[in-house]
C-alpha cells in the first residue's frame, strides 16, 4: 500500500500487472474500460516483465512462466499477440461501471471468461448484481427501497421541477422500458426518493430457467443530460457552457451527445459558428478541437485521464452550416435539447447542413 500511494493510477496498474504476470492473478475487479484497456496492453506489458527483474514485483512462479511459454508457443502457431486468456485462469472476473455492455463481449474473448457485471454508487452503496447466469443484474432487497421512474416521465421532471413524476416498484416494471432508478436508503441519511441519474432497462420480470421470479434489469448509462465517456468524467450542460466561455470561441449554437466509435465511447459536439469566424473546415475543426480539449481538461481533471490513461479520444466535433439550427427551429417549432438529443433529431440538423451547402455556408 505505501508504494501503491506514492504512484499515479496508470503506475499502479502497470505495476499490478506485471505483479500478474510473475505470480499469477486469481480476481480481477477494474472499471470494464480499464480492464479493457489492461488487456489490450498485455502483450507489452508482459514483454516489459519478462525483461524486468524488479523486486517490488518479485520473482516469476515456475507455473506462471510454464503458461507464458505455453502462450507463447499458442499464439505464435495461431499467428496472433498472445492474450490475457493464453495466460491466466481466474477463479473470478468482476466488472462495473458505465459502458460494459459494450466492453463486456470484447473482455470474454480476451480473457475467455465472461466479466460478472456488478453496480454501485457512492449514495446507494453496492445495490446489483448479476448472478451465475451473468445476464443481466438483480437488485440486492436490503440496502434501498427502489422506485423505478419511466423516462418520459424523467424528461418531463427534468423540464419543470413543480411536476409530480410518477415511479414504479420492482412488481410493476415492464420488460424493455426503460427507467430512472429513485432510492430510499434503508441505513437513513439524506438519501429518501433520492434520483441517482442512472438509467436501466428491464430485460424480464422472471427467469424460468434459472427459476428466479424477480426482474433482471441491464444498466443503461447516466441520465440524459450527462454524458459520461468510460466510467471517468461526467460532462455537464453547464460544464460545456463554461468551457465555451471561457474559450472565448465564436460559437453561437450547439448540442452533445454520447455516441461509439465501435465500442469506444466518446462526445460529439455539434456547433454553428457566427458568420465572422470564416475559414477552412479542417482547419476550424482542428481549432476548435485543440481549444475545447484544453477547457475541459482545466474544469475536469479527469478528462485527460481518458487520453493518457485508456488512449480513448473523448471529443469529436461536427461544425454545421451558418443558420442551420435556427432553421430546424422553424421547421420543428421547437428547440432541440442541448443534452443527448435524439438520434432523429440530429439526423434532421445534419441533413439540413448538407442541403444546398453551397448557399449561405460559413465553410
Amino acid at each position: 500500500m505505501e508504494q501503491a500511494e506514492k504512484l499515479g493510477f496508470k503506475e499502479r496498474n502497470v505495476l499490478g500487472f506485471k505483479m500478474g504476470v510473475k505470480q499469477g492473478i486469481d480476481i480481477f475487479f477494474a472499471l470494464s474500460s480499464v480492464a479493457y484497456y489492461v488487456s489490450m496492453a498485455f502483450s507489452s506489458l508482459q514483454s516489459q516483465t519478462s525483461s524486468s527483474s524488479s523486486h517490488s514485483s518479485g520473482k516469476i512462479k515456475p507455473k506462471m512462466a510454464y503458461r507464458l511459454l505455453k502462450g507463447s508457443y499458442q499464439a505464435k502457431k495461431e499467428n496472433r499477440s498472445m492474450l490475457p486468456k493464453d495466460v491466466f485462469h481466474m477463479k473470478c472476473f468482476l466488472c462495473a461501471g458505465t459502458d460494459s455492455q459494450m466492453y463486456k463481449p470484447v473482455l470474454e474473448k480476451l480473457w475467455g471468461k465472461r466479466p460478472h457485471e456488478i453496480f454501485a454508487g457512492t449514495e446507494p452503496t453496492c445495490i446489483a448484481s448479476e448472478n451465475w447466469s451473468r445476464n443481466g443484474m438483480y437488485f440486492f432487497p436490503d440496502a434501498c427501497f427502489y422506485e423505478f421512474m419511466p423516462i418520459e416521465e424523467a424528461k418531463h421532471f427534468s423540464k419543470d421541477h413543480t411536476y409530480q413524476p410518477r415511479t414504479y416498484l420492482m412488481d410493476e416494471v415492464i420488460p424493455h422500458e426503460e427507467y430512472e432508478l429513485v432510492v430510499t436508503v434503508f441505513k437513513g441519511g439524506a438519501f429518501a426518493r433520492y434520483m441517482t441519474k442512472d438509467r436501466y432497462r428491464c430485460i424480464a420480470t422472471h427467469d424460468s430457467e434459472d427459476h428466479i421470479q424477480l426482474p433482471r434489469f441491464t444498466y443503461v448509462d447516466r441520465s440524459l443530460d450527462i454524458i459520461d465517456i468510460a466510467g471517468f468524467t461526467r460532462i455537464s450542460e453547464k460544464t460545456i457552457e463554461d468551457v465555451i466561455k471561457m474559450s472565448k470561441l465564436d460559437i453561437i449554437e450547439w448540442v452533445a451527445l454520447k455516441e461509439y466509435d465501435d465500442f469506444r465511447p466518446y462526445m460529439h459536439l455539434i456547433i454553428e459558428m457566427s458568420e465572422s469566424s470564416i475559414c477552412q473546415d479542417a482547419v476550424l475543426k482542428k481549432i476548435l478541437k485543440e481549444h475545447l480539449q484544453i477547457y475541459f481538461t482545466y474544469f475536469d481533471s479527469d478528462y485527460e485521464d481518458l487520453q493518457t490513461m485508456l488512449g480513448i479520444d473523448p471529443l469529436k466535433i461536427t461544425v454545421v452550416r451558418c443558420h442551420t439550427f435556427h432553421l430546424y427551429h422553424q421547421l420543428h417549432n421547437e428547440k432541440l435539447p442541448k443534452m443527448n438529443p435524439s438520434k432523429h433529431h440530429i439526423q434532421d440538423l445534419l441533413a439540413l447542413s448538407q442541403a444546398k451547402r453551397g448557399e449561405a455556408s460559413c465553410i
